[in-house]
């Protein structure tokens, strides 16, 4: 058996900082030429984990082992930077620059005074041939997909000499069609001796594509899977056993539909919560700020910064929720009467308009248009067969927007400032609607800088500050809250 070159080895690495224990006794070493995985139950010490494998900075204890060499202790760090490169969310690449630009001119190293960019552009071209990498050359970078995003940077560490590349979460940015581009090209550099890192947070994923992968938690590894070993029935008792460990406020549940990871984006910071199946939870931002990244979030008009969201314990990436719809969320903006019905066409019309993406038909047909009004006529009233929007009552016009949402029967429902408009009679309108709709088992999320009435509907109220849950109340607390 061919003895294997080591590449890594963090061995017994504590980390210490401002009396928080960030890396408890780390251990774990990389081979040349090796995949390994790394499952993260939680985010705490994984930011300390990559920043200590890309730079030697200083540690409580323990050493690292880079290429032969021993590059960081307990007693000296140099502060210098390893050959590593990391890919993630987050582009390393310089915007308003060309992609050739980016691989060579600001590669280190690079001396030249003079450039002949023909010559510059030839070389990428044939290296990025060479490679398999395919990207589109004669762009801007701020013009490339996600995928051509990390073939550039990939190019660049490969350029520069590194022999470890960190890959972290890429499921959360990159498509399905995408990921598996990406992960093939990773198999293709482990064949030429390059070693990947790559962390995530479903061993499914990792199982696939890893030789090894490692259980990370709280800065410590569990375990470690060789390739054998990694089967769904030897990760069963370790997942069990991080369940209750768990010092989350908040467990994982089954029943869970939409989680926020530590989400930061615009002014979230960190915003953690779960939605439950058929529940409804009031965010209530207290600061006013949140509701716009709430929804840029879930429509794709932003992706997130840090953390990562999931909808059924799967990752909800930007491009997913660019066609949230099919996804199975609804988003009923605070002006969702301008913005989401037509005022001058039918109740009917206006009812049943989104119904086709449902049904995957051009053409509704006359015997589910029928039902449909049979359905809805004991909720709504003679109002359903009004010929034009604009002229039914405020009330019966916000309720139709909850009632038009419902008949997609989405999985989740995401409400802005619900109650913020209209008198008494509306609210109670657009609540009933609510009640309807959480009865189907639809989970709601009202999100409001005012508890109002939500408070009639709601199992539980988050109190946002500053971008991130600072309290949580179940129904039976409500009565001590003060309004």
């Amino acid at each position: 058996m061919a003895v294997r070159k080591e590449l890594l080895r963090i061995s017994h690495v504590s980390l210490e900082r401002d009396g928080e224990q960030l890396l408890d006794n780390l251990e774990f070493q990389m081979f040349a030429g090796e995949i390994f995985g790394l499952v993260a139950r939680n985010r705490k010490g994984q930011k300390e984990m990559v920043d200590l494998i890309c730079r030697n900075d200083p540690i409580t204890l323990g050493s690292v082992w880079y290429d032969g060499k021993i590059v960081n202790s307990y007693s000296y760090s140099s502060g210098e930077s390893n050959k590593v490169a990391l890919i993630e969310q987050k582009s390393h690449l310089v915007q308003g620059l060309s992609v050739v630009d980016n691989l060579f001119i600001l590669r280190e190293g690079f001396k030249k005074y003079f450039i002949n960019e023909q010559v510059i552009f030839q070389q990428a071209v044939r290296f990025m041939g060479e490679q398999g990498l395919e990207v589109e050359l004669n762009k801007r970078v701020e013009n490339l997909s996600e995928l051509e995003r990390c073939f550039v940077e990939l190019g660049k560490a490969l350029l520069s000499g590194c022999h470890l590349v960190i890959v972290d979460n890429p499921s959360n940015y990159l498509s399905e069609y995408e990921l598996y581009k990406f992960q093939r090209m990773l198999k293709k550099i482990r064949k030429e001796g390059i070693s990947v890192l790559y962390i995530g947070n479903h061993h499914q994923e990792l199982f696939k594509i890893a030789d090894r992968t490692a259980l990370f938690s709280d800065g410590y590894i569990y375990k470690v899977f060789e390739r054998d070993e990694m089967t769904d029935e030897n990760m069963a008792p370790y997942t069990s056993e991080w369940k209750i460990l768990s010092t989350e406020n908040e467990q994982e549940n089954d029943d869970g539909i939409l989680h926020f990871h530590t989400v930061g984006a615009g002014n979230l910071n960190g915003l953690r919560f779960i939605l439950h199946r058929g529940e409804c939870v009031t965010l209530l931002d207290k600061e006013n700020k949140i509701a716009g990244d709430m929804m840029d979030l879930m429509t794709g008009k932003m992706r997130c910064k840090s953390g990562w969201i999931t909808v059924d314990h799967v990752t909800y990436t930007q491009k997913k929720a660019g066609n949230y719809l099919d996804e199975g969320i609804a988003v009923i903006p605070a002006d969702g009467v301008n913005r989401l019905l037509f005022l001058e066409m039918s109740y009917m019309e206006n009812l049943t308009f989104l119904l086709d993406r449902k049904l995957k038909k051009s053409l509704i047909p006359g015997k589910i248009y029928k039902s449909i009004h049979s359905e809805y006529l004991p909720l709504v009233g003679p109002v359903i067969d009004a010929p034009c929007v604009r002229d039914i009552p405020q009330e019966d016009q916000f309720a139709l927007l909850y009632h038009k949402m419902n008949l997609l029967r989405p999985r989740v429902m995401i409400c802005i400032q619900p109650l913020a408009k209209g008198d008494m009679f509306c609210r109670m309108k657009i609540l009933n609607a609510l009640r309807e709709i959480q009865k189907q088992g639809t989970a709601i999320l009202m999100i409001t800088s005012s508890v109002s009435d939500t408070m009639d509907i709601s199992d539980r109220l988050l109190v946002v500050e500053q971008g991130k849950v600072a309290a949580s109340y179940d129904r039976s607390e409500f009565k001590r809250i003060v309004r």
